[in-house]
């Protein structure tokens, strides 16, 4: 294993840990609430994506490297569309749109956009790329740390259960956004559909335990069916072509 690789994964993900810590800090020290919460949140989060941006565009002269390219054709009908992945953050609005927030449509989309920019930035732009010659490490690395980072979650106030049920999800949703990369060899599809799984959370007005717990399960059961099937359907791709 390369000591390179390692030092760089740790860097990269020691970077994106620390501004994700910075903007809860923000939220909590500056007590800010709605509006102003979302403002401090976004910029903390934007400046995150900017910061790799502007690396790689010094260090590389270009973003490609990263994934920001057009994805390879013919892949989207292998992913099955997404739909999947449509179907598991629309079935969030079981409970109700949050209609009264109507104001902070613009902002939480902003917002969002910046979640879904960053965290697939670092954890499949950045580490999951660094890994691609090996692509089994590649998943499982990426989709570790992207899990780990939820651990992030106690600190804002989330029950351990319910912080240890997000991680088991980011860890399955991560499998899922490797695999996406590496075939498509483009991180936009991972960008927009991570950006609409987290904005249909920010809307989506909060039901009882009951309800949550119905959701929860069905969003789980079909991400890990569709990161099943994927790693059949590719995984046997792979062994077809070197027959």
């Amino acid at each position: 294993m390369s000591k390179h690789l390692v030092r760089n994964t740790v860097f990269a993900t020691v970077t994106v840990l620390l501004f994700y810590f910075a903007q809860g800090a923000a939220v909590v020290m500056g007590q800010l609430e709605g509006l102003k919460a979302i403002a401090a949140q976004a910029t903390i989060i934007w400046s995150c994506a900017l910061v790799a941006i502007v690396f790689f565009l010094i260090k590389d002269h270009s973003l490609k490297g990263l994934g920001f390219r057009k994805p390879v054709s013919g892949m989207a009908v292998k992913f099955l569309y997404y739909i999947p992945l449509i179907v598991v953050a629309l079935a969030a609005f079981a409970g109700g749109i949050m209609f009264d927030n109507s104001g902070l449509f613009i902002p939480n989309l902003i917002f969002t956009l910046g979640i879904g920019l960053t965290e697939e930035l670092y954890f499949r732009g950045i580490i999951c790329n660094m890994w691609k010659d090996n692509e089994t490490k590649a998943i499982i690395i990426s989709s570790v740390l992207f899990g780990l980072s939820h651990l992030l979650n106690v600190m804002g106030g989330a029950g351990l259960a319910e912080t240890l049920l997000q991680m088991a999800f980011a860890f399955t949703y991560g499998v899922v956004m490797a695999f996406v990369i590496l075939r498509t060899q483009s991180i936009w599809p991972c960008i927009l559909l991570h950006a609409f799984h987290d904005f249909c959370g920010f809307i989506t007005i909060e039901g009882d335990m009951k309800m949550s717990i119905i959701v929860g399960t069905i969003q789980f059961v079909v991400l890990l069916g569709y990161c099943i099937y994927l790693i059949v359907k590719l995984r046997r791709e792979n062994n077809d072509r070197s027959l």
